[in-house]
């Protein structure tokens, strides 16, 4: 925060309207978007509350042109207020908690599937419990072995690891980078629009070829279908 403020103050800015400013500057993934989420969604719920502020998160959700990481920041500030206190025009947000491991010696995560709605903010939580680090990434459907042979080839360059084998491909949709053993580590983000099955796999060299699973989007269910979106503040 004191870092924020020293910036926001040089920019003659708000240090919530620098943060937002920010915000808007962020590539499709990025790993910066942790920690900007984590600071909207603790934010001063009144300041947050005010409509300038709700109106201008609601416009780069809802703006087509917003980077996903962008649009999971800003719609983490909007899930952390309660609804009434959101702007007018806000859609149901619907949120779901994901936990996935590593699986002890056995090169593969815990879970191989789950099923999540289009359009859903999404909490993913990786446990490493295994002796070797991991990653997981979220990738375009049908690129798994793509994704998976391009980590291989990262194992044989000299900055793979500091990349935490992550392939610099517009394929890659979501990225949690290297968990080291015994560790835990959580990202958020938003499910895609387009209904599909995308893999997630890790691309520590040689593990991609057990070490993935599925992820498939649906169709987000209608309101007015009788199903019942998750719209509290997620924790």
């Amino acid at each position: 925060m004191a870092a924020l403020r020293a910036c926001a103050a040089a920019a003659s800015q708000t240090p919530l309207d620098h943060l937002i400013a920010r915000t808007e500057k962020l590539m499709a993934v990025d790993q910066r978007a942790e920690g900007y989420g984590d600071l909207l969604a603790s934010w001063d719920k009144a300041e947050l509350a005010k409509p300038e502020i709700a109106q201008h998160l609601l416009r780069i959700v809802q703006s087509p042109s917003t980077p996903a990481s962008a649009r999971t920041v800003a719609l983490r500030a909007l899930a952390a207020l309660p609804a009434e206190q959101r702007p007018a025009g806000t859609p149901p947000i619907r949120t779901l908690e994901i936990e996935i491991a590593a699986v002890p010696s056995g090169m593969a995560y815990d879970k191989r599937e789950f099923t999540v709605e289009a359009g859903t903010l999404v909490r993913l939580t990786l446990k490493n419990p295994d002796a070797l680090e991991h990653n997981l990434l979220i990738c375009s459907p049908g690129s798994l072995a793509e994704m998976g042979t391009a980590g291989d080839r990262m194992g044989q360059t000299a900055d793979g690891k500091l990349k935490e084998f992550v392939p610099e491909s517009p394929k890659v949709l979501v990225v949690m980078g290297l968990v080291a053993p015994g560790k835990s580590k959580s990202m958020w983000f938003v499910a895609p629009e387009k209904p599909a099955t995308y893999p997630y796999v890790c691309t520590y060299p040689s593990h991609w070829r057990t070490m993935n699973g599925k992820m498939k989007v649906i169709a987000a269910a209608s309101p007015s279908s009788g199903a019942s979106p998750t719209t509290a503040p997620p924790k």
